[in-house]
């Protein structure tokens, strides 16, 4: 199985001027992006984004609504990054896609591969081979450098086709 660790804001939805009831519309560009990944890996897609608290039900309905390429298999589980007033985790993302990883990955969906797209970097050392940071970038469709751009949807498909 092949999946993509979706965060939204920064990758999708970037400078949006338009909403309906889910939200702020995503950039047209950067959704054909990701239906490229998904059309070209069959990745399936995993919310991590901080959009995951509406819950899975919703993100699907929003999928479904909008048309968006792919399946929406789960989202991330939460963990808090603040325990009786202390800083727990500080790679709070990435202990959520690991956590995912750990609970969810069966014998049956192996071989397993992913990507992450995601435009902060709070991701652990073993995951960084996967990781595509879609912020800070100098790429022609990259908008105010954040953004699901072609070159990052390139490596993504090289990496879950590896």
């Amino acid at each position: 199985m092949k999946v993509i660790f979706l965060d939204i804001d920064g990758i999708l939805n970037v400078m949006a001027t338009n909403r309906d009831q889910y939200g702020d519309i995503f950039r047209t560009e950067f959704v054909s992006n990701l239906a490229r990944i998904v059309r070209e890996t069959g990745a399936k897609i995993v919310i991590s984004s901080a959009w995951r608290m509406s819950g899975l039900e919703v993100m699907r309905e929003m999928w479904l609504k909008r048309g968006l390429a792919g399946e929406v298999i789960d989202v991330t589980p939460v963990i808090p990054p603040i325990e009786e007033g202390k800083c727990v985790f500080k790679k709070v993302r990435g202990m959520e896609i690991m956590k995912w990883v750990l609970d969810e990955v069966t014998p049956a969906m192996k071989p397993f591969s992913y990507v992450i797209l995601d435009d902060d970097t709070d991701m652990l050392d073993s995951q960084l081979p996967y990781f595509l940071q879609c912020s800070e970038l100098k790429d022609e469709d990259a908008v105010h450098g954040y953004g699901l751009t072609k070159r990052i949807t390139e490596r993504a498909i090289e990496i879950l086709n590896s």
